[in-house]
């Protein structure tokens, strides 16, 4: 009896971990919308403000070129 208790105790919190880890389609596009606010905000820094944070005027470049749905940081 108290093994299938501790049975489902473990699966519950399986589960519980598993829907933690899910990303729904609303944070997906939440954060898709993020990331294209993000880099057209960092497209029309002026240079002086670039300089400021450490950032190139090319890697700016590339980053806003990169497609909204690219995110290496977000979770998947």
């Amino acid at each position: 009896m108290e093994s299938s208790v501790i049975r489902h105790q473990n699966a519950q919190r399986q589960q519980a971990e598993q829907r933690a880890n899910t990303v729904t389609w609303r944070e997906r596009l939440y954060r898709w919308r993020q990331l294209r606010r993000e880099r057209y905000a960092l497209r029309h820094l002026s240079d002086d403000m670039l300089k400021d944070i450490g950032v190139s005027r090319e890697a700016v470049r590339r980053e806003s070129h990169r497609p909204f749905w690219d995110d290496r940081g977000w979770r998947r």
